[in-house]
């Protein structure tokens, strides 16, 4: 018995016929002659409506379930902010979107390479970095500059000690977000750390 009723907690279309017959038990028991056999006994009924029970509080619970996760699912795109952050494979060309234009940039002293990739929206710029040779443990963000000399802060993010684009991780960091200028008015993108050194540059 056990059995059966794990069965039917888990089958839908299993469930769906007991519910079914169910309803056959009131009608079979008026249509039985007197005398013609035992009466169904209370106990068939308390057990067709433990089974029963159980289907529908698993059903329940199911269904309680996957709110939850649409729920925790939605919770996380409205919580997620607007820059994204992986470690890619391939080469330092690799963007996670296509892009209109293309800039690249490299600093001799710090040996680190940037692909910054731009597209034009109406409320600004989508941009995508793609960061090697950087070895950490830093903090970082990519820094906007506009021609007019002000700044706005593009995404921040952690270099493992390992670091991107190395001999440690091959792999290059690729970062996506966006900054409220317009492509004609960027003049270059820096890439900084927490302490203010800047690690790369890059001329638009």
């Amino acid at each position: 018995m056990a059995r059966f009723e794990q069965h039917l907690a888990i089958c839908h279309q299993c469930g769906q016929q007991l519910d079914e017959l169910s309803g056959l038990v009131p009608v079979l028991a008026e249509l039985a002659p007197a005398g013609a056999g035992a009466p169904v006994p209370p106990s068939g009924d308390k057990v067709l409506g433990r089974l029963l029970g159980k289907v529908s509080d698993e059903r329940k619970t199911r269904a309680r379930r996957r709110m939850f996760a649409l729920a925790a699912s939605v919770a996380l795109i409205v919580a997620a902010p607007t820059v994204a952050v992986l470690a890619s494979g391939g080469s330092d060309d690799v963007q996670a979107r296509v892009y209109a234009e293309q800039f690249k940039g490299t600093d001799n002293s710090t040996g680190v390479k940037a692909t910054v990739g731009v597209n034009e929206k109406k409320w600004g710029s989508e941009v995508g970095l793609t960061l090697a040779g950087v070895q950490g443990p830093l903090t970082c963000r990519l820094v906007v500059v506009g021609k007019d000399g002000s700044q706005q802060t593009v995404g921040t993010w952690s270099v493992p000690t390992a670091g991107y684009g190395t001999s440690d991780q091959p792999n290059p960091l690729t970062l996506d977000g966006s900054a409220g200028m317009q492509p004609d008015d960027i003049s270059r993108f820096d890439v900084v750390t927490s302490q203010g050194q800047r690690l790369v540059s890059v001329a638009t």
